[in-house]
């Protein structure tokens, strides 16, 4: 955490948490522990715990979950990530990986508000280093079935840049009607390319604003400023490509 230590100012985490066969009842039910009373720790704003789906559809996948939060400081996080709060959550997990994200850009809201601190520009010494973008949104009721029809298509053509993306998965906070993706690439211009020119996945943006299929929406950019666990060699850019997944 070096490059870290420095820091005072606001910082995201995201965490993924994997559990084997025999602990996927307990992470289920930690879940729900956490819906009905989230973590109460100094220095803690925004957070979720979400599951996740397989192949980003309606299959869940009960064995990997994901952690996002919002902290006041660097020291907070690490704290809380050495807390028994928290390794209650982490008993029974196969492996898991934090990510260290200093916010670029978000729009949007989530909860009724943007959670994200104030986008700042990358700085010289992490020019070189992934960047990680997030999508949620609170899907209408009447947009479900047409959301989900496209969800292939969009999965199809996120596949297409397995050279810049390192690693891609879909999660929520609620089944079906609140889906959050998150991918994390190497190249800033490959994710200009895929976000706003590629062809069909051009064409399903287009497609939620003039079917408004979203009740809510946010979207944020992150430069990853560290890592550990699971993502420990992801800014090593000889070892990025073990990374490339799409759960």
């Amino acid at each position: 955490m070096d490059v870290l230590s420095e820091k005072k100012q606001p910082v995201v985490t995201f965490t993924i948490l994997r559990y084997s066969l025999r602990y996927r009842y307990r992470a289920f039910a930690n879940m729900g522990r956490w819906i009905w009373q989230p973590f109460q720790t100094k220095g803690l704003g925004f957070q979720k715990l979400m599951g996740s789906g397989k192949s980003f559809g309606l299959i869940p996948d009960f064995s990997t979950y994901v952690f996002l939060a919002v902290w006041d400081t660097p020291e907070a996080a690490r704290q809380f990530f050495t807390s028994a709060a928290w390794s209650q959550y982490v008993t029974g997990t196969t492996e898991t990986g934090t990510l260290w994200l200093q916010p670029l850009r978000s729009h949007g809201s989530w909860d009724g508000s943007d959670p994200f601190p104030k986008g700042q520009p990358i700085a010289a010494q992490d020019a070189a280093k992934p960047i990680l973008v997030l999508t949620r949104a609170t899907i209408r009721t009447g947009a479900l079935l047409d959301f989900w029809r496209y969800v292939p298509q969009a999965r199809a053509h996120l596949k297409k840049h397995d050279s810049a993306l390192l690693f891609a998965i879909g999660v929520g906070e609620k089944p079906v009607v609140q889906q959050c993706t998150i991918s994390i690439w190497n190249d800033p211009k490959v994710i200009e390319q895929f976000a706003y020119r590629q062809s069909g996945h051009k064409e399903i943006v287009q497609r939620t604003r003039t079917k408004r299929w979203y009740k809510e929406e946010l979207f944020a950019r992150f430069v990853v400023i560290d890592s550990e666990g699971f993502f420990a060699n992801i800014l090593d850019q000889t070892k990025q490509k073990i990374f490339t997944e799409t759960n």
